[in-house]
């Protein structure tokens, strides 16, 4: 067994690690990207991972099989979520396994075909040429006192590099798993619950790509559908779901990636996230202010600033998808991390191979956007639990500054009184400022 006490692998991502009088003129006073941490606090209680694996048996032509699942922390969410492979549930096209039950050491669970949910492709097709669509889950109705929260994730760990445009100056374009130590747990086929704890085994990340992850963790068969994870930020983080053993010596075992791709796609089965919404500040009685970025500042890394857009209501050109993007274990929804994707008024949802991300900078108050998801882009919704489809309530927007929080405010101070008269002549007119500020909370410590 690994000792998870060992010391942490720092790593940064982001621009590089460079004194900020030698950055370009354009990045002065942008804050730099935290550095981040691979490992296992001393303080993250020991093996506490194992309650959340389950173990899985099903039928396929007539014979039992054995898997794994386990579960994960989506917020907001009314389930308890198990993400398993996808060929632990088809057995054929469109046809479900036969006499699915989940096994853990509290209970045995049969499993319906309405708590069922697979890729669509692999679904459709569950061939090996679509093995990177190769999971599904179990979804368990819970009330949330009762919940399973399970393991974190962070969709940082799930986006592969951005290519650079020719001739960019920005040369750090290695995965952020490249060479990183995984581990894969899971219930052998021969092992009970009940008696037998889940087993882990490590190796590193060979060869990371945007749909899976290779690795030289040993597994067996019979192990498909059991996390890969690690620690980060000291806590237990999963990053892929095992599918496949070696197909030769040597060439490693591998998983499908938990990039954005799947995450929108269990958002979608649990209802979580928001999509194409502005966002709003409740300011004035009179005028509307909402977030607004220009369109000519896309793709530019780090150009201008969010506005606030005033109007009577006013033309609403920006939109955003508000995702779960950084969310530790067992955490309740007031302490996840969500991130602002942008999307352009009237278009769909942008590619989702190079999306543009909104980022806080509380220091200097200001609003940007940029393409490398780091913590920079995490913000907590506080109060914010109105279900998808209903009228939102208000909530706070809550930024990282240091080892505290502050809370994302809009105003309209500079606009004057000829300003305003010109707004009440047009529903669609409007007026730019740059008053986005951020303000502090009076409590909650980051951390706590």
């Amino acid at each position: 067994m690994e000792d998870d006490s060992r010391d942490s692998e720092e790593f940064t991502s982001g621009i590089p690690n460079l004194p900020p009088e030698l950055w370009h003129s354009t990045k002065r006073g942008i804050e730099p990207p935290q550095i981040e941490k691979f490992g296992i606090d001393l303080t993250t209680p020991s093996r506490q991972w194992e309650k959340w694996l389950v173990k899985l048996t099903f039928e396929k032509s007539g014979d039992e099989r054995h898997g794994n699942g386990f579960f994960v922390n989506v917020p907001n969410a009314d389930f308890d979520i198990i993400l398993t492979a996808g060929h632990n549930l088809v057995d054929k096209p469109q046809h479900y396994c036969k006499n699915i039950k989940i096994i853990s050491s509290a209970a045995e669970i049969l499993v319906t075909p309405d708590m069922v949910r697979v890729c669509e492709r692999y679904f459709n097709e569950p061939e090996d040429t679509n093995a990177i669509y190769d999971y599904g889950a179990i979804l368990l109705k819970r009330l949330k006192k009762d919940r399973v929260r399970g393991f974190g994730f962070n969709l940082m760990l799930g986006l592969a590099p951005i290519r650079e445009a020719s001739g960019s100056s920005n040369k750090n374009t290695r995965d952020i798993l490249q060479g990183a130590s995984l581990y894969v747990s899971g219930y052998r086929p021969a092992d009970s619950p009940i008696e037998n704890p889940p087993e882990r085994s490590e190796g590193r990340c060979i060869r990371p790509s945007r749909h899976d992850l290779t690795y030289e963790a040993e597994t067996i068969q019979g192990m498909s559908g059991g996390p890969v994870w690690l620690g980060f930020r000291g806590i237990e983080t999963v990053v892929a779901i095992h599918n496949y053993g070696e197909e030769k010596k040597g060439r490693g075992n591998r998983g499908s990636r938990l990039n954005l791709n799947v995450w929108r796609t269990i958002f979608d089965w649990v209802k979580v996230g928001w999509y194409g919404k502005s966002l709003h500040y409740r300011g004035s009685p009179t005028y509307s202010m909402h977030l607004h970025i220009r369109r000519s500042q896309i793709p530019a890394e780090i150009a201008g600033e969010g506005r606030v857009r005033v109007g009577k209501p006013g033309r609403v050109d920006t939109l955003f998808d508000i995702l779960p993007v950084a969310v530790p274990p067992k955490v309740t929804e007031s302490d996840a991390g969500f991130g602002f994707r942008l999307r352009l008024a009237g278009t769909e949802a942008e590619d989702d191979t190079t999306p543009i991300w909104v980022k806080w900078n509380p220091k200097q108050n200001e609003v940007s956007i940029t393409r490398h998801l780091d913590a920079r882009c995490e913000v907590k919704l506080q109060q914010i639990i109105t279900p998808v489809g209903r009228q939102p309530k208000p909530f706070m927007i809550k930024a990282k500054d240091g080892d505290s929080f502050k809370v994302v405010q809009m105003a309209m101070n500079g606009l004057d009184e000829g300003d305003l008269e010109l707004l009440d002549d047009d529903p669609q007119s409007f007026e730019d400022t740059s008053e986005v500020s951020f303000v502090p909370t009076t409590k909650d410590k980051f951390g706590k």
